[in-house]
């Protein structure tokens, strides 16, 4: 039963939402109301990120967040109590300010937009995930690089505040939790052995796996300390314990390659459908212009957080990934000509 609940969360309600989304989500002003959906999100989580930070207990709900984590000690959490799962989140939906800075108009919203971006990275900052970290780094990047006409001299003030905030306001020099977080190798090391570990288990079964969730059940048989460059030996009391912690390596073990062809197949699926509408820009569409950036800044960083996080323990990042992609494969650009509207 434990199972199944895994299974459900993590496959059965992202593929839900992309059946209900490409159905429905299609005209420019769905997928607008859509982002502005998800910007209400990043704010609720930003505020959140916060609030666990300072401990002030109007900004937190649920009420569960009031409790204080055994694991994630110092670190915002969020609705998930977990780090690295809110981390992910936070960085995947960064970007989707940049869509209405780009278009929105009068200065007091933009000041808002513009406060809520920064925002957002100290909300990204105060979870102390390295892996997250760069998830919210790639999305931003991403989509800024794919729509560099119009994303970038939006950030360009953000260039100057941004680290200016961020060494003043937050005071990072001093931050000497960041300096613990950054320089502790500990779980650097238990994901590497993890990896290797999964991959001995498929070694000895390379087709379909060990089995659905049986890498804890195995991997006792595979655990030997590793010898990895620039980490030097890994002993497996670092790692002994560790479940399937990644969307590749585990997957390998537990799938085999059929498993995994068919987990990258619908990647490439995904970053087709996004590709097909990309080709829209040289019209001038306004979806190709300015939202498939960000689901481009989505997608690489999703497969980024695979490498650090396993996604199988909760639904919200598949979730976006498959809500994204259901609104780029439903989406059938408009051309108006003479007068008329053409699906």
């Amino acid at each position: 039963m434990a199972d199944f609940h895994t299974w459900s969360m993590s496959i059965m309600v992202p593929y839900m939402v992309y059946f209900f989304a490409k159905n429905v989500i299609i005209s420019v002003k769905q997928i607008r109301v859509l982002l502005l959906a998800l910007l209400i999100l990043g704010v609720y989580y930003n505020i959140t990120s916060v609030g666990e930070k300072f401990n002030i207990p109007w900004l937190l709900y649920p009420q569960s967040m009031l409790i204080e984590h055994e694991e994630f000690v110092g670190r915002s959490c969020g609705p998930f109590r977990n780090s690295g799962i809110f981390g992910n989140t936070l960085g995947m939906i960064l970007p989707i300010n940049l869509y209405f800075l780009a278009t929105v108009r009068g200065n007091f919203w933009k000041i808002l937009l513009y406060t809520n971006l920064a925002l957002g990275f100290v909300a990204l900052y105060f979870t102390y995930t390295r892996g997250a970290w760069v998830v919210g780094l790639i999305a931003f990047s991403t989509a800024v690089f794919i729509n560099r006409r119009e994303y970038f001299k939006t950030i360009a003030p953000l260039l100057v505040v941004i680290p200016l905030a961020a060494f003043i306001g937050l005071g990072m020099i001093q931050d000497t939790f960041f300096q613990e977080r950054v320089e502790n190798d500990d779980t650097i090391d238990a994901r590497v052995g993890t990896m290797v570990t999964a991959f001995r288990i498929w070694q000895d079964h390379p087709f379909v796996g060990c089995g659905p969730y049986q890498f804890t059940n195995v991997r006792d048989d595979y655990i030997e300390p590793v010898e990895f460059p620039v980490l030097g030996t890994i002993k497996f009391a670092n790692f002994r314990n560790n479940g399937a912690h990644d969307m590749y390596f585990s997957p390998l073990a537990e799938d085999g390659l059929v498993g995994i062809f068919l987990q990258f197949s619908i990647y490439f699926l995904i970053l087709k459908s996004f590709l097909r509408v990309l080709k829209l820009r040289k019209s001038g569409d306004h979806v190709a212009v300015y939202v498939i950036p960000l689901f481009m800044g989505i997608l690489f960083a999703y497969l980024f957080g695979g490498l650090t996080q396993t996604f199988r323990h909760t639904s919200i990042m598949g979730t976006i990934l498959y809500l994204v992609a259901a609104v780029a494969y439903g989406y059938r650009p408009e051309y108006r000509r003479t007068g008329s509207t053409i699906n």
